[in-house]
């Protein structure tokens, strides 16, 4: 009885790490940390390595992205997912540097195929002439579940913390 008692408790243990890991409240923590990790360029890091990791943004972004921010008036609005790579490679090319880190997950809810991520972020945007960003941001993600499975941002919506 006591042989059996170790590998049922092992495999109970196993099930209920697996069921935590691929629960959509965490798919969509770690898709998340992963657009504010693609999101971040380091002052140091090469052209090449910065192009290669705005590659990695499109992975993540659905077809269409709906963007709202006070910030930046020229964002608003409904891109092509395309358009978002090409305005990041731009950016990646530009940029001395970027941070995106999650300082505080207010709720993450789930409703079906759809998500909502409200966060504090802080978020530095560096050009050589300015800071468009730079501080804390209060934000609301969206993501949806599409056909292949993947959670993919649909809309993003971000101001800053007062």
């Amino acid at each position: 009885m006591k042989k059996l008692l170790i590998p049922v408790v092992a495999l109970v243990a196993v099930v209920a790490v697996l069921l935590w890991f691929f629960a959509p409240e965490q798919v969509v923590k770690r898709r998340t940390g992963k657009l504010m990790s693609i999101l971040t360029m380091e002052e140091t890091g090469g052209k090449n390595a910065r192009q290669l990791s705005s590659l990695g943004l499109g992975g993540l972004v659905a077809d269409e992205l709906e963007l709202e921010t006070p910030t930046i008036e020229e964002a608003n609005g409904v891109h092509q997912r395309t358009d978002i790579e090409s305005g990041f490679g731009g950016l990646a090319r530009i940029a001395n540097f970027t941070k995106f880190e999650v300082v505080e997950y207010h709720t993450i809810t789930i409703n079906g195929e759809e998500a909502r991520v409200n966060a504090t972020i802080e978020a530095i945007v560096a050009l050589p002439a300015y800071r468009p960003a730079d501080g804390l941001y209060e934000v609301e993600l969206d993501w949806k579940k599409e056909k292949d499975g993947i959670w993919r941002l649909s809309r993003a919506k971000w101001q800053e913390t007062r």
